[in-house]
């Protein structure tokens, strides 16, 4: 008679891979120059946000929400085009509408008292070249934005 054996349930065990999406951020700045660690304003198990100077009182926001879930985290990139006007309310909105139906891979938000121009995506199968092409979505159209918005509110 042969012994019965007795087979015991493996444990499964989640195996995540790929790339952080903070160390990509980190990287992506590096190779644009900027100090990761000097932008950073807060990390968490949940959130990492740096701003980025572009200019003179102009930063770039970058964040990363839902870290914990990796799956699922996304990736956030604005930055303010310009104050909302709270004069002639109704032209500068109908200028904004305008203006974003002309926009390519990216959104204008009322954001509090400014107009922002941002990009929105997961990370899952990011690479440094998405978050430098969203990058240069931002800071190509930011000026030209602007400037639409402003010709359609002089025309």
């Amino acid at each position: 008679m042969s012994k019965v054996r007795k087979i015991t349930p493996a444990r499964i065990r989640k195996i995540t891979g790929g790339k952080d999406p903070s160390r990509l951020i980190e990287e992506f700045m590096v190779r644009r120059g900027f100090a990761p660690d000097d932008c950073l304003q807060q990390r968490t198990s949940t959130l990492a946000q740096w701003l980025v100077p572009l200019g003179e009182e102009q930063d770039l926001e970058i964040t990363l929400e839902g870290r914990n879930r990796s799956p699922e985290t996304t990736l956030y990139m604005g930055v303010n085009v310009l104050p909302l006007s709270v004069k002639n309310t109704q032209q500068f909105l109908y200028a904004a509408l305008a203006v974003a139906d002309t926009l390519i891979g990216a959104k204008l938000s009322i954001v509090n008292y400014d107009l922002v121009l941002s990009v929105t995506s997961y990370t899952a199968n990011m690479g440094i070249d998405d978050i430098d092409y969203y990058y240069e979505l931002i800071t190509r159209q930011k000026s030209a934005v602007q400037e639409a918005i402003n010709e359609e509110l002089n025309s």
